[in-house]
């Protein structure tokens, strides 16, 4: 993936989080918010990441919120959404997380056209797990706190046809080619009530192991 205009980015990686997808007046997302590292799971306890995730009150919380701020983008555009009152745990070679589907037939628009995946992508991004949520706030919060420049890192990643259907990523899971030798890693978490620094942390590093592991760099 590259970027237009004069600064020129390189993003490799694999997501596993879709932002929207739209097919035939339909779109759908997948919420992924609440994450437990597969690497510190006790061997052989069957249920692990069901009884720490889902019984864990600030993943939980991390996660609705989330939610609540897909479905209320969503719901301007849309009918008939489905949204699970429980999420269900997707199973990653590196992490475990709470996740979501939710599903809604668009409402066509004054000209009697829906709208596009590409439109929607614009509506959601940046979605509540990677700005925080109220958006405008959290986007203003994280100017003045994070000290660094994303780049594409966090941002829409996919394709759209000529009817309007199509799927859109959120490029995590990945890192940006500085040049032919350098290649920078991002990954981060939610910080909601609860949250506990060093936890966090760990988090991260357990978001980046695929990409270490891919170049041969894993931590010593």
């Amino acid at each position: 993936m590259t970027t237009a205009g004069p600064t020129r980015w390189t993003l490799v990686g694999a997501t596993p989080e879709m932002l929207v997808r739209v097919t035939n007046g339909t779109a759908e997302a997948r919420v992924l918010a609440g994450t437990l590292d597969r690497a510190t799971a006790p061997v052989g306890e069957a249920g692990y990441p069901q009884r720490v995730l889902l019984s864990d009150p600030k993943q939980r919380v991390e996660h609705q919120l989330a939610i609540d701020s897909l479905t209320l983008a969503l719901d301007p555009i849309s009918h008939g959404m489905q949204a699970p009152e429980e999420p269900f745990i997707l199973e990653l070679p590196n992490v475990w997380h709470l996740a979501s589907d939710v599903s809604a037939e668009l409402r066509p628009g004054s000209d009697g056209r829906f709208p596009t995946a590409l439109d929607i992508a614009e509506i959601f991004h940046p979605t509540a797990a990677v700005c925080g949520t109220p958006t405008k706030l959290a986007g203003k919060v994280l100017r003045e706190l994070e000290g660094l420049d994303r780049g594409p890192y966090a941002g829409p990643v996919g394709w759209i046809d000529s009817r309007g259907d199509g799927e859109f990523g959120i490029a995590l899971r990945g890192g940006v080619l500085e040049d032919e030798s350098n290649m920078r890693l991002y990954a981060g978490c939610g910080i909601v009530t609860g949250s506990d620094p060093e936890s966090e942390l760990a988090e991260s590093w357990a978001k980046m192991r695929p990409m270490l592991q891919a170049l041969h760099a894993e931590r010593q």
